[in-house]
């Protein structure tokens, strides 16, 4: 039986580079496709669903970097393993590479073993299965429709990070920094509670997004108490319910979707959790666990400062 040849997309705008990267991975048994620049990158790991990709960093109509923001954010390509092989060797080009989702790092000064091995290593640690995504032939108007979706995705992300970090400046004292954090949230995500649970303190600070059933919260605060170690009963509880929404509606709505996100202070100690709930079941798909995991670390930052503030504490 014959082994299928493993196949390499490379993208570099030089001709003549193209030219070494290619004669040293068919050396090394590889079908080689090549691209001149990001927007023919796209579209060749998109038809070619190849077991490597080798891009340069400087192309002309999209960067390497991008084109790697954008495979890596795809579902079909996302584990294609990607070397950026480029001229730039400053600290700050190899922590933008690896920032933009690059399983590897070579300048163009590399020795040919050096691909060859390197490429090597990367699909047989992470080797790709037979199932694969179907082919799929994008025009250059898709390419920078992915493009643009990535760009917009990460401008909201960094908005709201910084939003979340912000809250330590605009805010005085414990529980009006708690508020704001979960104003933040719950302006971006559904919920009908929404709360942050302290493990030392044993306290739980809970917000109605809609009306909500006793039975509703009770649950809640348990699903909550139990991912800090504690039980409900264990909890002091303050609600912030301003409009009256606990138990003004149908008490027999329950609980259908739980999430929660631990807040880690400095030094990585567990200092209690982020939790909300919805009477919606699978309220909270990807979008939103991508969102909370983006604000995991900035939100324990502020609550914990915060903290240990009121503590007296000086970081």
């Amino acid at each position: 039986m014959n082994t299928p040849v493993r196949s390499a997309v490379i993208a570099d705008d030089s001709p003549t580079m193209r030219r070494i990267v290619t004669n040293v991975l068919e050396g090394a048994g590889w079908r080689v496709v090549q691209a001149a620049d990001g927007v023919q990158a796209v579209q060749a790991v998109f038809q070619e669903q190849p077991d490597v990709v080798v891009l340069d960093v400087q192309m002309p109509r999209m960067p390497g970097t991008v084109v790697a923001r954008i495979l890596k954010e795809d579902w079909a390509t996302a584990e294609i393993p990607i070397v950026l092989l480029t001229a730039l060797d400053a600290a700050g080009d190899r922590y933008w590479g690896n920032k933009s989702g690059t399983d590897r790092y070579l300048t163009k000064d590399f020795e040919a073993d050096d691909l060859a091995t390197t490429v090597e290593e990367l699909v047989t640690a992470a080797p790709r299965g037979a199932l694969r995504a179907d082919a799929v032939t994008l025009s250059e108007s898709d390419v920078l429709e992915k493009m643009c979706e990535v760009l917009e995705r990460t401008l909201y992300q960094t908005s709201l990070a910084a939003d979340v970090m912000a809250v330590s400046s605009k805010t005085h004292g414990f529980e009006a920094t708690v508020a704001a954090l979960l104003s933040v949230l719950t302006g971006v995500l559904d919920h009908s509670l929404a709360g942050v649970v302290l493990s030392e303190e044993r306290i739980a600070y809970t917000t109605a997004g809609r009306p909500v059933s006793e039975a509703h919260l009770a649950e809640f605060l348990s699903r909550a108490a139990e991912v800090c170690g504690l039980s409900a009963a264990d909890l002091q509880v303050r609600m912030a319910d301003p409009e009256g929404r606990l138990g003004s509606e149908d008490d027999e709505a329950e609980l259908a979707t739980f999430v929660s996100m631990p807040l880690r202070g400095y030094g990585g100690s567990l200092v209690g959790v982020v939790a909300l709930s919805s009477d919606r079941s699978d309220a909270y798909g990807d979008a939103a666990l991508e969102t909370l995991r983006l604000v995991e670390g900035p939100a324990a930052l502020v609550v914990d400062a915060a903290r240990l503030s009121r503590q007296g504490v000086t970081i």
